[in-house]
């Protein structure tokens, strides 16, 4: 059991915001672009927006990868569709407790002083999960989106740490 190797993909669902920023990125680059063919000042403005919109707005696309390998849980981020970054890795025999969002098991946790981490999808109704996990010196409060096939390894594993239950 301890070989299992369980994977899930959550998207993140784009803010207004972030679509926003995208829509002026891309307007102010063909602008400078147009306006480049009168002026360097314009040209070297265009070379500005398409270092921010080949670097900086690919980050505004995340998705998260949930790998389950020997009783780890490492949390990837891509960033639209094509850059991967390994963002964290719990030790699950640290975990306190995995539970759904909203589950009474969860209250003796609510003055704990933990670090906030979301690597769900953002989406209204869908069923996310808390895991409080030690991480080094710090309590990390993780939300998550697991899959059934996690939760089912997790829960195998940690049958008295996840309450599936709201």
């Amino acid at each position: 059991m301890d070989d299992l190797y369980v994977e899930c993909l959550v998207a993140k669902k784009p803010r207004a915001s972030e679509t926003l920023i995208k829509g002026v990125a891309y307007g102010a680059t063909a602008l400078f672009l147009i306006l480049g063919l009168t002026s360097l000042l314009f040209l070297i403005g265009f070379g500005v927006m398409l270092f921010v919109d080949f670097l900086l707005l690919p980050k505004l696309s995340v998705e998260y990868e949930y790998l389950y390998v020997s009783k780890t849980l490492q949390i990837d981020s891509i960033y639209s569709k094509q850059k991967r970054k390994k963002t964290v890795e719990y030790e699950l025999d640290k975990m306190e407790i995995f539970a759904r969002e909203g589950a009474w098991q969860l209250d003796e946790y609510k003055n704990m002083q933990t670090v906030n981490r979301d690597f769900s999808s953002g989406n209204e109704g869908t069923d996310t999960w808390i895991m409080i996990v030690h991480n080094g010196q710090a309590i990390d409060r993780v939300r998550l989106e697991p899959n059934e096939e996690l939760i089912k390894v997790i829960k195998t594993l940690y049958p008295r740490k996840v309450f599936s239950e709201k």
